[in-house]
């Protein structure tokens, strides 16, 4: 979300002297294949099992009870395939849809507390993930995230629309590290992997209906079953939500306008043979949350707004603790998504090949108090984007052949992102009266353009046991993508629309990404592995953001060279232990840099990633699980010579921007540790059973930017979940539920503009009971 707002933002201070004074938990036999049908489990042999990689497996709590996993049973689709867990050569946190209930886990952004080593901050209209201490810094036309997020094996290239409300969801899949063979651009840290319900010949469903504090009223659910036996199965999924805001408005009274949200998801499934098999889906979905910009002033120093109103002897009010605001005009983000899709795949005696077609669309629509004070100085009135993407892959994945297995693809995405518009109203800053202190804007900036992407990829992946316990894997990947920009230049050519395009042309960025993987199996039950692999984040064009015409070159592709090695082993029956070391070599950083003037993005910087990340569970007994995680990070700037920096300014009026050199600085968003533990304990009786999940979480704290200005403290969260079946009722589970228990206040979203740095913290303590029904 920074740089569509910064960008803007700093547009006004130009247009200022032109106008007036954001695991697939399951046994074998029920494993999703490429078209999201039951795929086959021929390729999960237990000859194959060369390696089991340091994987973070999320024990789950099904809905009549608790039960642990049995790794031997896991089975995923990291690698395109459907294998046991242990034999993919990828860190990888998996989490079953019953963790997924016991934790509360509501959408993508909730991941984080059950995953060490992995932020999900939800910025405004935009999701930017952070595995390992990789991270998007930008949103602006054509941007991306560098964590790649998949969902049924759909690319999703916009970052908002990865916020994904999870009513229906299977498993998730979190691989850590560079996936640049299988999953291409924009997956320079990782890749998020989300598996939808399968229609199903078998008539299933779940439903919940919860109520909470803060009015917090949910409705969640899906079914699936036959419409033609054994030849066409449908699944439907709905997801409500409505409740009251968590930030009490200082200048008008009240709280900020909360969150309402609505989802639907339907698939058909038609198999008109037995190794022919198509799937039809589409979806809708509308968020509004008034809360995310219902923020405060971070600094550095005096908010400029704070200081007019001193100067003027105005008494404004200011916010004085978290979930406050005092804004001039009340902030709004509205996220509408729709697409359709189509999913193939025909089995043949050598393998599966499968198809995905894909569209969809994602509008937002964004307003923003730019200085975060009740006095009127600017404000983001209409940040209106709209994305529209089309997708085409076809893969072939072999089964076993003698000692050798094969994958192979080719790729292409066609996006086209505009603003329409991206408008800032400016408003006087001589000395006040009253506030807010203008009704009309002095100026007002509306910003139209667009990026067009064109992109196309091939890949291939060889697999070949050279001993019964020593498996070598090698692959590579080769990327093409051009970006064609326009835009309109407000500041210098006031409110014409008449788009300008970039004098470039057509701009060019191509990348190979190799991937080479040893396995090798000490016993049955304890494998390593060492890994080399690339990853890359696509290239990007200053013209969709830029208030003048552009001056800068193409900022080319983040580049990232990691090296791991793993071990997973169970000592015991009892005792389950992964861990994973890892190093990347991070270059060609896409950040901000200050030259006066104004700032712009580039490369300018390179880094060094290392850490060691892993998890136990102990199985105490059937009923009782205890797990915990744990990720060291150690990620810093190598050199970035001229970084943003934001110091208090010398007369009290807001703060300064400057160049600073963040040369061994803690990246952004990469916590030197964060962990997790969790309890699951559940007992039977004559009436039904009782259980109980707890989750807590570490965090050691984050900087928010290159020089460090905003940081957050550590913080630790409490969840906490307890539930009753009853033995009458088959399918039934009541639920009572709390999360951040402790109350625990922590920045989630941060801002910057000229006028000052502000931002706005997490959900407080919320509990609520829910009612729950599965069949």
């Amino acid at each position: 979300m920074r740089e569509s707002r910064h960008r803007l933002l700093q547009l006004a201070l130009l247009g200022a002297a032109f106008a007036p004074a954001p695991v697939l938990a399951q046994s074998a036999a029920n494993v999703a294949g490429p078209d999201g049908t039951a795929g086959s489990t021929q390729g999960v042999d237990a000859a194959q099992a060369a390696a089991e990689p340091a994987a973070t497996v999320v024990a789950p709590a099904p809905a009549t009870g608790v039960a642990t996993v049995d790794s031997s049973e896991i089975v995923v689709t990291a690698q395109r395939r459907s294998e046991r867990l242990r034999d993919v050569p990828i860190s990888i946190t998996a989490i079953p849809q019953a963790t997924l209930v016991a934790a509360g886990i509501n959408s993508t952004v909730d991941i984080q507390r059950v995953t060490p080593g992995v932020q999900l901050p939800f910025y405004g209209g935009f999701l930017q993930p952070a595995i390992r201490g990789i991270s998007s810094a930008g949103a602006g036309l054509g941007d991306s995230s560098n964590v790649a997020v998949y969902v049924d094996g759909i690319y999703q290239p916009s970052q908002s629309g990865q916020l994904i409300d999870l009513p229906d969801v299977q498993q998730i899949e979190i691989l850590k590290g560079p996936q640049g063979t299988l999953y291409g651009q924009n997956a320079a840290g990782g890749a998020i992997i989300v598996n939808t319900v399968t229609p199903s010949f078998n008539l299933t469903g779940r439903g919940s209906v919860s109520y909470g504090n803060y009015d917090d009223k949910s409705v969640r659910g899906y079914i699936t079953g036959p419409l033609v036996d054994d030849k066409v199965a449908i699944s439907v999924a709905g997801a409500f939500r409505d409740r009251d805001g968590y930030n009490r408005d200082l200048l008008r009274g009240g709280h900020d306008g909360g969150l309402n949200s609505k989802l639907l998801r339907a698939r058909l499934l038609v198999k008109p043979t037995e190794t022919l098999s198509f799937t039809v889906g589409g979806y809708y979905s509308r968020r509004r949350d008034n809360g995310i910009y219902a923020g405060q002033p971070l600094g550095p120093g005096q908010p400029l707004g704070y200081a007019l109103a001193d100067a003027s002897g105005v008494s404004i009010p200011r916010t004085t603790k978290p979930h406050q605001f005092a804004l001039s005009d009340e902030p709004l983000t509205r996220i509408t998504t729709y697409g359709a899709n189509l999913l193939g795949k025909l089995d043949l005696d050598i393998g599966t090949i499968s198809t995905v077609t894909a569209f969809s669309k994602v509008d937002v629509k964004d307003i923003a108090d730019a200085d975060y004070t009740a006095v009127n100085l600017g404000t983001v009135s209409d940040l209106t984007i709209k994305n529209k993407n089309f997708v085409q892959e076809v893969n072939f994945t072999s089964r076993k052949l003698g000692r050798a297995t094969v994958s192979f693809g080719v790729f292409y995405l066609a996006l086209k992102e505009r603003y329409d518009p991206n408008t800032f109203d400016g408003y006087s800053t001589t000395a006040i009266t009253a506030f807010p202190t203008v009704a009309t804007p002095a100026y007002s900036l509306a910003q139209y353009g667009f990026n067009r992407k064109r992109s196309y990829a091939g890949y291939v992946e060889l697999g070949y046991d050279l001993t019964d316990t020593l498996n070598l894997t090698v692959g590579g990947r080769y990327s093409y993508e051009t970006q064609q920009t326009a835009n309109n230049h407000p500041a210098l050519f006031g409110p014409n629309r008449t788009l300008l395009a970039d004098p470039r042309g057509k701009v060019a960025f191509k990348r190979f990404t190799p991937r080479a993987t040893l396995r090798y199996e000490i016993d049955q039950d304890q494998n390593v592995y060492a890994s080399y692999s690339q990853g890359f984040k696509s290239g990007y064009v200053n013209a969709g953001d830029s208030p003048i015409p552009p001056l800068t070159k193409p900022v080319q592709p983040e580049k990232v060279f990691a090296y791991e090695v793993g071990y997973k082993g169970r000592p015991t029956r009892a005792v389950a232990i992964n861990v994973a070391a890892f190093y990347y070599d991070y270059k060609d950083l896409q950040v901000y840099t200050y030259a006066p003037p104004v700032e712009f993005y580039q490369n300018a910087a390179s880094a060094r990633i290392r850490g060691i990340d892993g998890d136990i569970t102990f199985t105490i007994t059937p009923d009782l699980t205890l797990s915990a995680g744990a990720a060291y990070l150690d990620a810093k700037y190598r050199k970035f010579e001229s970084a943003v920096a934001y110091r208090p300014n010398a007369f009290g009026f807001g703060y300064d921007v400057t160049a600073a050199d963040a040369s061994g600085n803690r990246l952004p968003r990469a916590p030197k540790f964060s962990g997790n533990a969790a309890i699951n304990y559940g007992v039977d009786t004559n009436a039904g059973r009782i259980a109980a999940f707890v989750n807590g979480t570490y965090n050691s704290g984050i900087s928010y930017d290159a020089a460090g200005t905003v940081r957050q403290r550590r913080y630790a969260l409490l969840d906490a979940e307890l539930s009753f079946a009853p033995e009458s009722i088959k399918g039934l589970r009541l639920v009572a539920w709390g999360k951040n228990l402790t109350n625990r206040d922590y920045l989630s979203s941060v801002l910057e503009s000229q006028f000052v740095l502000g931002g706005s913290y997490n959900d407080p303590r919320t509990y609520g009971v829910r009612a729950e029904f599965a069949f």
